[in-house]
């Protein structure tokens, strides 16, 4: 049992000074940037945290479809500058949802949040995973625990499918303070089931300070939604480490709020599942510096390789953002052989690094490129095949998806 679900909710005092170590980290590229910790916090709490001068929602009615009162901090006349958590206990039938953001972003994802199965059948629906799960969580020498592969999977496969645990609004207003930030995480957090409060729990560390902080830092994942950032805290796709070029991808869903793993090659038993951190195309320095955030230096086998395939990646690397940038040169793209040839040399490069779960993008600057100059028959074949890869490594309802659609409906496409 963790430490939180020891703790009653009423007590504010008592949640900050059981919990919050003697130090917390000011690092500046966390994903809220708080204040330096004061040694005078649970004096300081007490003087600002009265539960009286909490906004409370008087009837059950109005929770809805919220199962538990929200608890929110914050001027009351404000709404968008009030910080809440809300929680949801039979979030799709399934487990607990803890909700942490303003109450105006709360009240436009209600549909999101009910059990209402003609939403998901809005959504082309993809594979199934597998059930029992094709992997197991086993200690990994040099990592901790992982999620090593106990068949075969299918490059292709949807190996897991979740919705969060905690779903967090990633830039809190300057008007809440830390104290009152930490205030509403953890009083959102003891009202999860013990079981999900477990589930959070075990998983990693890496900064130190605030256990709760720690743990949504070291383990979650930025998306967007209802068109405003959050990070959200998915416990089993969070077992599965990094790699630069991994077997397998994420892919997540603002409609359904669920986040996919996708099998990106064969992947076979006794082999550890992997996703990348980061973003696939970057150099090997920028993603040392990008995964620091997450508190490890990385180790994986392309990080691990010799210096002068280091150096080979890098130059692959570099040399396809010297290819989009001369794509988007207006002088270069308007010869249709040079473009044919950068194009050529763009899906090398996606292939040899591993990079095609990007496709979707790069395709659709292609298009672009050849709408621009008036191909307009290639420019709809190459529309037609980042809305093809989009859909198959974003999502069918992922925003950059979206707007693909968009560009292929001009072209009288589907």
């Amino acid at each position: 049992m963790g430490l939180i679900s020891l703790i009653q909710p009423w007590s504010c005092l008592l949640v900050i000074t059981t919990i919050v170590s003697s130090t917390l980290n000011n690092n500046d590229n966390t994903q809220v940037s708080w204040g330096s910790y004061d040694p005078l916090i649970a004096a300081k709490l007490e003087q600002q945290c009265p539960l009286e001068n909490f906004e409370r929602v008087a009837q059950v009615s109005e929770w809805h479809p919220w199962t538990q009162e929200p608890v929110c901090v914050g001027p009351k006349a404000n709404k968008e500058r009030q910080y809440c958590a809300f929680i949801k206990e039979d979030f799709r039938g399934k487990k607990s949802l803890l909700l942490i953001t303003s109450p105006e972003v709360a009240a436009g994802v209600v549909s999101l949040v009910e059990d209402i199965d003609s939403e998901r059948a809005n959504i082309q629906p993809s594979l199934e995973p597998a059930d029992p799960l094709p992997f197991e969580v086993e200690t990994i020498p040099g990592k901790g625990l992982g999620a090593v592969a106990n068949r075969h999977i299918r490059s292709g496969d949807v190996v897991l499918r979740e919705h969060p645990v905690i779903l967090q609004l990633a830039q809190v207003s300057e008007s809440i303070s830390r104290i009152q930030a930490l205030w509403v995480l953890e009083e959102g957090f003891i009202r999860l089931p013990i079981e999900d409060q477990q589930r959070v729990f075990d998983l990693s560390r890496s900064t130190g300070g605030h256990i709760l902080e720690d743990i949504i830092r070291t383990n979650t994942f930025g998306g967007s939604f209802n068109n405003i950032a959050h990070f959200g805290l998915f416990p089993d796709v969070a077992r599965i480490n990094h790699a630069c070029k991994p077997n397998a991808i994420t892919r997540f869903s603002p409609r359904t709020l669920e986040l996919e793993v996708l099998a990106y090659k064969d992947i076979l038993p006794g082999d550890e599942l992997s996703i990348s951190y980061s973003m696939l195309n970057m150099l090997y320095q920028d993603r040392q510096d990008a995964l620091q955030e997450w508190g490890f230096n990385c180790t994986c086998a392309l990080c691990s390789s010799p210096p002068e395939v280091l150096a080979i990646s890098d130059a692959y690397r570099r040399r396809l953002q010297e290819i989009l940038s001369e794509l988007e040169d207006p002088v270069l793209a308007s010869l249709p052989s040079l473009v044919a040839e950068l194009v050529d040399e763009l899906e090398y490069i996606m292939v040899k690094e591993g990079l095609t779960a990007q496709a979707g993008e790069f395709y659709g600057i292609v298009a672009g490129v050849y709408r621009n100059m008036g191909e307009m028959g290639i420019s709809k074949k190459y529309a037609e095949l980042a809305v093809e890869k989009l859909v198959q490594f974003a999502g069918y309802d992922d925003e950059r998806t979206v707007r693909a659609r968009e560009v292929l409906l001009e072209f009288g496409g589907t």
